[in-house]
């Protein structure tokens, strides 16, 4: 199953040219790096494809795809990102270097790539993720490469700030805005992935299937489930501090800042359900309990005063005693 079925058949119905250059922009996590493969996969697949299919998976050129060593298929990201994907291990001194930008070398390496026919005699595909990962020197390198648009030839640039990309490289490229999938096509692509039963964090998520689906295979929803667990039944705040220290050690699944955030929602969510408003994040029947018992004006305190200890976050002079302020702050109006 392709996540968002509306966009594909925009892209894969029958009498459609693609341009190109296409520019997949939305927010992280709804699907926009799978949808950029699949279609990469399809342009390439050598077996006739009809309106909204997807690649055959079984020719020569899919074989070569699933391999990851296909000769007319290039990805350009960070080498930061590309050492996260091969999954071998590396030491702390070479992730350091390790750059979180698309080097100007790549785009070299594209040209020769660009100016070489196909091997296989159909197109050629080059997947840019992200694009907003490119300065401007680099951009401007690439922009030299879509001013020479070949038939053949299709970049798809994958963007989650895409206000942030030179005018001229927005102007050369078809923009596909991705939103949240419907909530229905979520689930059942949860439920392919036997994740089904995550989908309670969807909104948490902000309906992002796919963050959902990597919180959930890292460990970090299950560290998730721990916080709500505790914010469920309130107590000592000092005793869960100590907790709380262990899910965001160094080698644990969440941030400082991440820990802050699930709280800050907690804390919305309960203000909401307390005035008889549908919460946003968090499901009303894991709320109601404990926004009973507590008052609006201590809730609303807590929301400031949680909000202005985020600043500190990711830098906290003492991360115990950091803790131990959140939840003093964050529980008082749970224990009142």
């Amino acid at each position: 199953m392709i996540l968002n079925d509306k966009i594909w058949k925009g892209l894969t119905g029958g009498g459609v040219r693609l341009p190109h250059a296409l520019l997949f922009a939305g927010p992280p996590g709804v699907g926009k790096r799978e949808l950029a493969e699949a279609l990469a996969a399809r342009l390439l697949c050598e077996a006739p494809r009809g309106a909204y299919e997807t690649a055959c998976g079984e020719c020569p050129s899919c074989l070569m795809m699933a391999n990851g060593q296909h000769p007319d298929y290039r990805v350009l990201q960070p080498e930061a990102d590309s050492e996260v994907e091969g999954g071998e291990g590396v030491a702390d001194g070479d992730k350091k270097k390790a750059s979180r930008q698309i080097r100007i070398q790549q785009i070299r390496e594209l040209e020769d790539f660009f100016h070489v026919g196909g091997h296989r005699g159909g197109a050629r595909v080059c997947l840019i993720d992200p694009a907003e990962a490119m300065n401007p020197i680099v951009a401007n390198s690439l922009l030299k490469i879509l001013e020479e648009p070949s038939s053949s030839f299709y970049f798809i640039m994958i963007s989650h700030r895409w206000r942030n990309l030179l005018p001229t490289l927005l102007s050369r490229s078809r923009r596909v805005m991705f939103g949240h999938p419907p909530v229905e096509e979520s689930q059942r692509w949860l439920a392919e992935q036997k994740l089904d039963h995550t989908a309670r964090w969807l909104p948490f998520f902000g309906h992002a299937p796919l963050a959902l689906a990597d919180a959930a295979r890292s460990g970090r929803l299950k560290a998730l489930e721990t916080l709500v667990a505790d914010l469920q039944r309130p107590g000592d705040p000092l005793a869960l501090a100590v907790r709380w220290e262990g899910l965001v050690k160094a080698d644990a699944a969440l941030e400082m800042e991440e820990l802050v955030v699930v709280v800050q929602k907690w804390l919305f969510d309960l203000g909401l359900s307390r005035v008889g408003a549908p919460p946003r994040y968090f499901d009303r029947q894991t709320l109601e309990p404990v926004a009973k018992k507590a008052a609006l004006p201590a809730l609303l305190r807590a929301q400031q005063q949680v909000g202005q200890l985020r600043a500190w976050a990711n830098h906290p002079l003492n991360p115990k005693l950091f803790l131990e302020d959140l939840c003093v702050r964050a529980l008082k109006p749970l224990n009142s």
